[in-house]
Formats: C-alpha cells, structure tokens, sequence
C-alpha cells in the first residue's frame, strides 16, 4: 500500500500500479532468477489475476519474457544491452530454422536484442540485408549466407561500419568462423560409405556419386573431398570405380531432379555410393532412386542429420543408411557467448568447430530421444518411439 512507501500527505501521488509492477521486478534476482505466475502472485501476496496482468504488461514492454518450454517467467535486463542483427541463409531449411530458434532463445537467455532477417538464399537479398543492419547501427551481425561471390561485399560493408562479424558454415572474410568442419564431416560420411560397401557389397563400389552446390565455395566443398578420402581409406582406390560429380541446387526437389535424370544412365546392376553436400539433397535422391527402383544397390548419406533425414532414416528400407550430425539447435547457445566476447574485446579463435557424429539408422533414437513428428516428419514417417540410453557414443570412438 501507498503508506508503506510514502506519508500521507503525498500519498495521493503514489501509483499503485507502478510499484506492483516494480515488486515483482525486484523479485527476480540470483536466487529466484526464474518465477512462474503462481510463485510471482503467492510471493507478493496478490491475486493470480493480478499478478497475471502485471507480468502480461512487463512482457509487452520487454522488461521480462517467458523461458521457452517452461510456464515460468525471467527478467529482461535492458542496461547496455546489445542489439545483433542475424542473417538467417533461408527459412526454408529445416536445418536453418533449428540455428534460429536456438539463436533467439540463446539471445534472450544472454540479454541481447536479436534482430532477425532472412536473406532467402539469395545474393542480392543478402546484400540489402547487410546494408540494413549498417543503417540499424547494429552492435555485432551473425552472417548466414551461401554466396562465395558476395561475401566480400558484404565483409566491407561491415569492415566500414567498424561491425564485428561472425559467419555461421560458410566463411566471410574477416569475420570469426563457426561451424562445420567440413572436411572431417565429408571423411565421417565417406567412411560410413565404405564400411556399407564392404559390408554389404564385398567391398565394392561401382559408382560414386558426388551431389554438390558449387557456388557456396571450396569450404564447404570440402564435404565431397572428404567423403571420396573416406571410402578410399576404407576400400582403397579402385580404378574401376567411377565418380561422378553432380551440380545441385540445395533443395530436396533439385536432389531429386537430377538423380532421377542420371540414374537412368547407370546400369540397374551396379552398386552406388552417393555422398551429398546436404540432407535435403539426399532426401532428394533418396526419392529418385525409390522411384526408379535403385534402392537395393545403392547407398547415400546426408550430411547435418536434420528432421527429414532422421525420419528417412527410421524408415524399413530406407537407402539413406545415415547423416553427419552438426546439431543445428544447439548453434546459439554457442555462438551467443563468443558474440558476448567478441563485443567485450575478449580473445576469440578466427575459426570455432563443432563437433560432428554419424547418425544413423541404429542411433538415431539416442542421439535425439525426444524426435516427434513435425509438420515435414508427418509426411514422411511416423512418430518414432524414444529409447532410452545412458550414454551417446561420438564417431571418433568407432573409427579411432
């Protein structure tokens, strides 16, 4: 009540609103940093009504926020807070839009102001993207763009602004790195590739079919060359095997697209090996060779292990036998801190790696426990049932 803060002569200037609102403000601290409504109202002593209509009103003004996947709520803390502006590559991608949400919910765990954009996979959108954020006077952007050809543009739009840069698995110049090791992520699905052929095919391959994107440049590129060293390190190097280099665009149609254009070409007894540059592409091929009646002979691995390769892969026949698993969801809680570094003059590598594991058929319901249908799963699968496990197994462990 107003006379416990002020006397009565001023009371009537006392708003009791505002110092209901500013109560449950002061509630959050180191010991309670996390409060659900009916903590808020039984700690305040007020009614769940009201304590619901203060904590709706300091949601609405950004002074705090729901924690994502719990019915509790935390404080906003808004002194210098930094404003990042993101690129996202295309939100078409299922692997892309597992990076945003872990960016955003890494954004408001860490108490920065994310300001999301999406540059559809296209250069020139990309480029007035970048020239967006310069205009916003943004503090730091995280790029995420696939064009080799802009990125340099795009680096000195930055460079002039004085804006640090972090891009996310496909290099710019001058910004800090993060993502995918591609080399070791192409060995890990050309040894997987191998050990299919041995197994399966007494060691040997006929074809090896290579499903690349040209333009998003020799990086990521680098996938293709270490998925061919991969099977040679487990097959050696078979002159009679042939390979064949495949121009894709990076979308489950252009996957299917063109290998149903060049299986028709290979004859229907030989034994092929197909490494992609990315999952929907090898979903994509996945579909070609069903259609044509390949599956038999055949053998393709994806690479990031998302959504629609995990369903693929549980599925009884399924030629996708695995994918390389970047765990797109667990980017922000990664990239947030070295943002919060790099903003702070702290020391950070140029070039930040995570780290990658084989999915496959056999692992995939340990590796992601709590993989329910999606509106892409309910067209190409069905609810996979968890399975409980005590520990995960990294590749590194099967192959050192």
């Amino acid at each position: 009540m107003a006379d416990e803060y002020v006397d009565g002569k001023n009371a009537r200037y006392f708003v009791e609103a505002v110092s209901r609102a500013l109560d449950v403000l002061d509630l959050f601290g180191s010991n309670n940093p996390e409060l659900s409504l009916s903590e808020i109202a039984k700690l305040l002593k007020l009614t769940r009504g009201s304590a619901f209509r203060v904590l709706f009103t300091l949601e609405q003004k950004g002074w705090v926020e729901k924690v994502p996947g719990t019915k509790k709520f935390r404080r906003v803390y808004r002194a210098n807070r930094f404003r990042v502006g993101y690129a996202m590559l295309s939100g078409e991608f299922p692997f892309v839009r597992d990076v945003s949400r872990g960016l955003s919910e890494a954004a408001g765990k860490f108490g920065v102001d994310l300001i999301t954009v999406d540059n559809c996979g296209n250069a020139e959108i990309a480029l007035m993207n970048a020239r967006a954020f310069v205009n916003k006077r943004v503090d730091f952007v995280i790029e995420f763009q696939p064009h080799e050809r802009v990125a340099p543009i795009i680096a000195h739009y930055f460079a002039e602004a004085k804006i640090p840069c972090l891009a996310i698995d496909i290099p710019q110049p001058g910004a800090v790195f993060f993502g995918a090791d591609n080399y070791r992520a192409g060995l890990i699905a050309g040894r997987a590739l191998g050990e299919h052929a041995r197994a399966r095919w007494n060691g040997q391959a006929d074809k090896v079919i290579l499903m690349e994107v040209p333009h998003v440049g020799h990086v990521p590129g680098a996938r293709v060359t270490g998925a061919v060293n991969g099977i040679q390190e487990v097959l050696g190097s078979e002159p009679d095997t042939d390979v064949i280099h495949l121009n894709c665009g990076g979308t489950l149609h252009n996957g299917y697209q063109v290998m149903s254009t060049l299986i028709r070409s290979i004859p229907s007894s030989s034994r092929i090996l197909v490494a992609t540059l990315t999952d929907p592409i090898a979903v994509g091929a996945v579909r070609a060779l069903e259609d044509a009646g390949r599956t038999e002979y055949a053998a393709v691995m994806g690479q990031n292990a998302t959504i629609e390769a995990r369903m693929e892969m549980r599925k009884e026949g399924s030629c996708l036998i695995g994918s390389v698993g970047y765990f797109p969801e667990k980017y922000g809680e990664q990239i947030m801190p070295l943002v919060l570094s790099i903003l702070g003059g702290g020391a950070v590598s140029t070039a930040v790696y995570i780290h990658h594991f084989l999915i496959t058929k056999e692992n995939v319901d340990r590796y992601y426990r709590e993989d329910y249908v999606s509106e892409i799963g309910s067209q190409i699968g069905s609810e996979p049932k968890p399975v409980e496990v005590d520990s995960l197994t990294p590749i590194s462990a099967l192959y050192m």
